[in-house]
């Protein structure tokens, strides 16, 4: 690509010379192929060097984009929204249903609900569905409800969602005045 860029300034300022029509336009134009020469040489040696083509460079970013979590979780009951899933709560509560589907490398998926940095509660993973209730309060609440393939905290452990395999943004608003 820089090649390309250097020929293409070379060969506008030679085509700027060579109207002027100075005998400067014909030594420029000679100095225009010598570089250009020398840097299709550059360029051919680094490619020999790395002994990798495009292509080849290509195809290795197209595995990379195969990538799959070990641990998928999906939460159902929920509308989502920029920031988070928002759980409308019904008679006081509201119930947060999550599955959770693991590679076969993943002997056991953990289910993590964090509240500020900390865990709130160890929801079980039974078949790969989990669920998580909580009492409507009368400020909205926000929790992050991940999953692991490890046993990473207990209940009332300072937790970083960020440390679990995926994890969601859960917002429970405020109880309604009856």
């Amino acid at each position: 690509m820089d090649y390309k860029k250097i020929v293409s300034l070379l060969a506008v300022s030679a085509f700027a010379l060579a109207g002027c029509e100075t005998d400067e336009a014909e030594d420029v134009e000679q100095s225009v192929e010598d570089v250009a020469e020398e840097t299709e040489d550059v360029v051919e040696e680094g490619a020999e060097e790395t002994e990798e083509s495009a292509h080849d460079i290509i195809d290795d970013i197209g595995s990379d984009l195969d990538y799959t979590s070990p641990v998928e979780m999906e939460l159902t009951g929920g509308s989502w929204s920029e920031d988070g899933y928002i759980f409308t709560p019904t008679d006081g509560e509201a119930t947060i249903n999550g599955t959770a589907t693991a590679n076969e490398d993943v002997e056991e998926v953990f289910a993590f609900v964090i509240e500020d940095g900390v865990v709130f509660e160890k929801p079980e993973v039974t078949e790969g569905e989990f669920t998580f209730t909580v009492s409507a309060e009368d400020a909205e609440q926000t929790f992050q409800i991940g999953v692991s393939g490890e046993d990473l905290w207990e209940v009332g452990d300072e937790a970083d969602a960020e440390e679990l395999v995926r994890y969601e943004d859960v917002i429970i608003p405020a109880a309604q005045a009856e």
